[in-house]
Order: structure tokens, then C-alpha cells, then sequence
């Protein structure tokens, strides 16, 4: 449900309809972010920013335009790579970033089709394949399924909060689950040491220590070693949807965070949150004003 692609500064800042529809074409919330070239945030910043000013807009108009970059940065850009000393040229890094990475194509300013490289401006008439991604996917009730539709997601992740209200490790059908997002996060290209997982206590007659000992004696086995599962414990009538929310990307699962292998199960609408869900809902479980206790913490060994 996210795409990464590597973005040209000189193919969307020809004019100011193709800088206007990059802002709008380029966000997580749409699934697509951008691939940082150059690799650091800051000199991806200051690289837009210095093609930006060649359009030679009016003051306010730029300053706008370099909050949107800003914006842009902090939810929907991807750190890169390092590249090479003797690559000068904009379309040698993009390249050598996708042979390395794996993006998904090229924005630039002539297509290439056979090197998954395309024109912004002729988009419309010759764009990437599945350019258009759906906001909302059914998948399978397996941990497999429902891993693979974030897996771009959890790997350019650094840091990712949990959301179940049901969530109990005793029992296969959530720690498979878990277990498969979070060798994901691990992996990934940030190599994410740390997730946060809210849940309640629900049913009744179950209790803190409980989880507690399920947490430890079920879920930190499966852990990576070094890597941080934090626990938070919430009033049961607070907490109702399950999420998993990223710094780039939040997604609501519809029907469950856990396995359900019976004949007759029905799939999972995992729905892509709006940038504006997203910030709400990490803001949300950000806070500690609702936890009940201390946070339950393991660490894989």
C-alpha cells in the first residue's frame, strides 16, 4: 500500500502546475513517498529548495512552497543511500539508488520505460505500473497476508506503535501476527529497534500480571535480539480500533490484528489513514495520559 520512487527536483519544478500536483502526487497518505537523493533529509531539503528558487516565484509564493518541501520531508520522505563520489549526474544517483534499494521507478524528465523511468510531465499518458493505489485492500486473515500488505511500510519504519484492544500473546493467532510485522520493522531498511503495542484487558477474570507473564513467556522468544517491545495498558472502554501508525504512514485494520484460519474467516480491509488520521492517532497513543501503570517492557535476547 506505499510505492517509493526517486523524484527529479527538475522535472517538477518546470512549472507551477507540476510543482503543485508533486505535493499533491507525493505523500504517504497517497501511497507514494520519495526516496531522499541526496541521502540526507537536510540536503534533500535544501536540494528542492534550491530548484524551487530557479522558478523565481513571488516571495509568499516560495515560502510557501518551501514549508509544503518541509512538510513533505518530515511524513513523506525515505532516507537514502550513500552514492558514490563519481556520480555527479541527478539520473546516475537515482540508478544506483534503485539497483541498491529496490524503488519503484524514476521521475524524471524523459521516459525509459524498459528502466522504469518516466516523465512527470507525461504522467498522465504514460505512467508507472500501478501508479494508482487503493486506499483501502482486503487481505487474507494470516499473518503472512496481512504482513505482506504493509511490508513497505514497516520497512522504511523507525519507529511503529501497535494498536489491539485484544491482543493477548498466549494465543498463536496475535503473536503470529506480530511476530511477522516485527521481523519486518527489524529488517527493514532502518533497522527499528523498538515498538510500542497498546492494548486492554478485556476479558474477564484476566489479569496485568497475566499479560505480563504471556508477554514475557510467549512474545519475548520471538523478538530479535535487542529489540524493545514496550506494552501500554489502557482502560478497556477507551480503546476500540486497531492501527498501525509509523512516523510516514498509519493504516486501521477493519477487522483484526490476529489470525483466523477456519473455513468461512473473512478477509481484512486495511484502510491507509489520511496524513491528518495519522498525526491525530500517533498523537493519540503518544501520551501516556490514559495508560494504566508502568509500561510492560521485554527485550529479545
Amino acid at each position: 500500500m506505499i510505492r517509493e520512487y526517486a523524484v527529479d527536483p527538475d522535472a517538477y519544478t518546470r512549472n507551477i502546475d507540476a510543482l503543485q500536483r508533486f505535493f499533491t502526487d507525493f505523500r504517504a497518505e497517497k501511497g507514494r513517498v520519495v526516496t531522499a537523493i541526496p541521502n540526507l533529509r537536510c540536503d534533500w531539503v535544501r536540494a528542492q529548495q534550491a530548484s524551487i528558487i530557479t522558478m523565481q516565484l513571488p516571495p509568499i509564493q516560495r515560502r510557501k512552497c518551501f514549508d509544503k518541501i518541509s512538510e513533505l520531508a518530515g511524513s513523506s520522505l525515505i532516507p537514502g543511500i550513500q552514492i558514490p563520489a563519481n556520480l555527479n549526474v541527478w539520473i546516475e544517483q537515482a540508478r544506483h539508488v534503485k539497483e541498491v534499494l529496490g524503488t519503484d521507478a524514476i521521475i524524471t524528465c524523459s521516459t525509459e520505460e524498459p528502466n522504469d523511468e518516466f516523465d512527470y510531465a507525461e504522467l498522465m499518458f504514460n505512467e508507472p505500473q500501478n501508479w494508482n493505489i487503493d486506499q483501502t485492500i482486503s487481505v487474507s486473515r494470516n499473518a503472512q497476508s496481512l504482513a505482506d500488505a504493509i511490508s513497505v511500510s514497516l520497512a522504511i519504519a523507525d519507529i511503529c506503535i501497535f494498536v489491539d484492544p485484544y491482543f493477548y500473546p498466549a494465543q498463536p493467532r496475535f503473536r503470529n501476527v506480530f511476530r511477522e510485522f516485527i521481523v519486518r520493522l527489524a529488517s527493514g531498511r532502518q533497522q527499528c529497534r523498538k515498538a510500542y503495542l497498546h492494548t486492554a484487558i478485556h476479558q474477564r477474570g484476566r489479569t496485568r500480571e497475566q499479560l505480563e507473564e504471556s508477554l514475557t513467556r510467549d512474545m519475548q522468544p520471538l523478538l530479535p535480539v535487542g529489540f524493545t517491545l514496550e506494552t501500554w495498558i489502557w482502560p478497556r472502554n477507551k480503546l476500540h480500533d486497531r492501527f498501525v501508525l509509523s512516523k510516514q504512514v498509519g493504516y486501521a485494520f477493519g477487522h483484526g490484528l490476529d489470525e483466523a484460519t477456519y473455513a468461512g474467516a473473512i478477509n481484512v480491509n486495511i484502510n491507509r489513514l489520511s496524513e491528518e488520521s495519522r498525526k491525530n492517532e500517533f498523537r493519540t497513543f503518544s501520551s501516556s495520559a490514559q495508560r494504566q501503570g508502568d509500561p510492560i517492557v521485554i527485550v529479545g535476547t
